[in-house]
Formats: C-alpha cells, sequence, structure tokens
C-alpha cells in the first residue's frame, strides 16, 4: 500500500475510500488535489493489498451481486446491437499495450467469498435503478471494449463496473452514504497503472472526457429520436435545450474554478519559497541579537499563516469542482438513461401502432 501511495502522491493522487473485499482492498478510489478529479484504481487478488494498520475511517466492506439470471430488458424489447451501435461505437482512443493477465475477479469471488447479497434483499426501486445501470454499462461496453480503461458508476450504496475482463460486476458497500446520484468512474487496474505510469493521469482524462462527449452527442441523437417519433417537438427540445444549458452552466462554473485553482497553486508555490527563503535567512538569529529574534518570528509567522489561508481556500476550491463534475456526471448519465429508454419504448409503441394499422387494412 505505501508503494501504491507513492506513485499516485508523484502524479498529485490521494485515496480518497477503500473498499474491501475479505479484509483486502480490491477498489480505490482515488482523488486528484491538483484538479479534483477522480479514478477507480481496481487490485485483482494477485496482489494481496491490504488496509494501513489503524486506518478506520473511509474504509467501506463490499458484498457481492449476482446479477448474471436478471432480465434487463422487461420495460421492452433490446435493440440489437446495430442499432446500439449507431450510438455508442463512435468512442475511439488508441493505447499501447495489450489486455492484463490480472487474475479474474469473478472466479476469486466465487471460490474465497461465501455472502452474496440476494435480489430479494434490496428494495423494488433499489432493483429497477440497478438494472437501468446494467443496461446503461452494456451500452458503454462497446466504447470501451477494446481499450484496458474501463466504467464504473456510483449509484446510492451500490458500485457497478465493466471489469477489466469486459464482464459486468455489482457490488453493495456496507455503511456506505446513499446518495441518488449517479456518479461516473473511470476504472483501471493496478497493472496498467503501474505499466503506464507516465501517461495514466492523461489517459483516464482523455476517456473520461471522449465518454462525455459521446453522451452529449447521443443526447441530441436520442432527442431527435423522441422528437420524430412523438411529434412534440418544441417541449422535447427546449427541455434539452434547458438541460445543455445547465451542463454549460457548469463547465463554465468549473472552469472559473480551475483557472482560479492555478493561481492559487502559483500562490502556494511563490509562498512556500518565501518562507524557504526566509529559515534560511534567519538561520543565526541566536547571534543576531533580540531584535532580529523578533523580525524573524513576525516574518515567518506572517508566511505561515498566508500557507494556512492558502491551503484553506483551495481546499473549498477543489471541493466546488468535484460537486460541480458530480452534477455534470449525474446530469449525463440520467439524461443518456432517460432518452435512451424512452427512444426505445416510444419505437416498440410506434411499431405496435404498425401492427394495429395491418389488422384494419387486411381483409
Amino acid at each position: 500500500m505505501q508503494k501504491v501511495d507513492e506513485v499516485l502522491a508523484s502524479k498529485g493522487f490521494v485515496i480518497r475510500r477503500y473498499f474491501t473485499l475479505d479484509e483486502y482492498c480490491i477498489y480505490l478510489e482515488v482523488f486528484s488535489v491538483r484538479d479534483a478529479s477522480t479514478f477507480m484504481l481496481y487490485v485483482s487478488s494477485r496482489y494481496e493489498l491490504k488496509i494501513p494498520t489503524g486506518l478506520r475511517e473511509n474504509v467501506y466492506a463490499l458484498k457481492y451481486m449476482d446479477m448474471e439470471n436478471i432480465d434487463t430488458t422487461t420495460y421492452a424489447e433490446e435493440p440489437d446491437k446495430v442499432e446500439m451501435e449507431q450510438f455508442y461505437n463512435h468512442f475511439s482512443i488508441n493505447f499501447e499495450g495489450g489486455t492484463s493477465n490480472a487474475d479474474d475477479l469473478e472466479k476469486r469471488l466465487q471460490e474465497n467469498y461465501n455472502y452474496e447479497v440476494t435480489l430479494k434483499d434490496l428494495k423494488r426501486d433499489d432493483l429497477s435503478n440497478l438494472k437501468d445501470i446494467f443496461r446503461q454499462l452494456k451500452r458503454l461496453l462497446l466504447c470501451v471494449k477494446n481499450i484496458r480503461y474501463k466504467i464504473s458508476i456510483f449509484y446510492k450504496n451500490y458500485l457497478c463496473s465493466i471489469t477489466k475482463d469486459d464482464e459486468l460486476d455489482a457490488f453493495l458497500i456496507m455503511n456506505f452514504p446513499k446518495v441518488e446520484e449517479h456518479k461516473l468512474y473511470i476504472y483501471l487496474d493496478l497493472k496498467t497503472m503501474f505499466e503506464k505510469m507516465n501517461t495514466f493521469p492523461i489517459d483516464i482524462k482523455t476517456v473520461k472526457d471522449g465518454l462525455q462527449r459521446l453522451l452529449d452527442q447521443n443526447q441530441l441523437k436520442h432527442t431527435k429520436v423522441l422528437n420524430e417519433m412523438i411529434q412534440q417537438k418544441v417541449t422535447i427540445l427546449q427541455v434539452s435545450e434547458r438541460i445543455t444549458e445547465k451542463k454549460d452552466d457548469i463547465l463554465k462554473g468549473c472552469n472559473k474554478f480551475e483557472l482560479l485553482l492555478q493561481n492559487i497553486n502559483q500562490n502556494e508555490i511563490e509562498t512556500s519559497n518565501k518562507l524557504s527563503q526566509a529559515h534560511a535567512k534567519y538561520t543565526d538569529f541566536n547571534l543576531q541579537g533580540l531584535h532580529h529574534d523578533i523580525e524573524r518570528t513576525h516574518v515567518i509567522s506572517q508566511l505561515e499563516n498566508e500557507l494556512k489561508k492558502i491551503t484553506a481556500l483551495k481546499r473549498e476550491i477543489l471541493d466546488n469542482i468535484f460537486t460541480l463534475r458530480g452534477q455534470y456526471d449525474n446530469m449525463s448519465l440520467k439524461m443518456d438513461k432517460i432518452l435512451f429508454d424512452n427512444s426505445v419504448m416510444i419505437h416498440e409503441i410506434s411499431k405496435n401502432f404498425d401492427k394495429l394499422s395491418h389488422l384494419v387494412h387486411d381483409k
């Protein structure tokens, strides 16, 4: 764990939450102190990574959920692959390297973990939302099936992921704060992180930006499909435009905070340099007399107080960026889910009307 901490710290990341199975870490939520971005780090069983001794906060146990036999298409007939790829096959990012050879997580869970959560334990709304998330991940799988960076979605106290083997996993997170928002994370495994030491922060941002562009494009596509199906052009387009405007406002807010963060980071560096210079200047203050001592104490205290103010302001800015990005993710994912589902269901309704029309004209 110390080595993982050191590698992440060298890239400006810290571990925000630990997710364990059989007392071993299998997921780490990683947070950037530079720009408030986040990603999920998967740790295969081969590493047997344990929680640092004495750590109690932000540690959450996982229970595996078997979703294999769950029907996720009951709301309507699932579109065939060709139809879905019209929306989800335009995501293309090239990375060097092959596929990971890490141990298969599902096999480890089946062999070593006997406490599965049954679907009878779930509330009806939670099960419905988990089905929605699985449908969504099956579509998003088309985007990342050829790269080593995958996707995780948080909802309430559930974690759903596209695994490194392009399968779907779901976990119940014990004692986790239940938040209604859907949160999108890019996911990579520990082996990939070490192999792509110099590029993984940029790769994660590239994949996340690409997914957001795809979701934005699909919002427009789904809106047009719905618009054509139900012939309520003004209403649907107005809603979509308002959502787009709201997302633009969120991005503008993020950009302002990011610019402010750059200035704060520069100010922090300059103040730290001044503090180092002050310490060096007053190294032999004991030989200079009382006046020199007072001057030293005043200068260093002033610089340290300034650094504390900068740190507090920086934390506030990072929190704001993190919150805004969470709102953006939630809005994008929900729009994609709602519009896609509605497009599919209205398509089914349209086909049924065609059948009725044939019945009328049949002799």
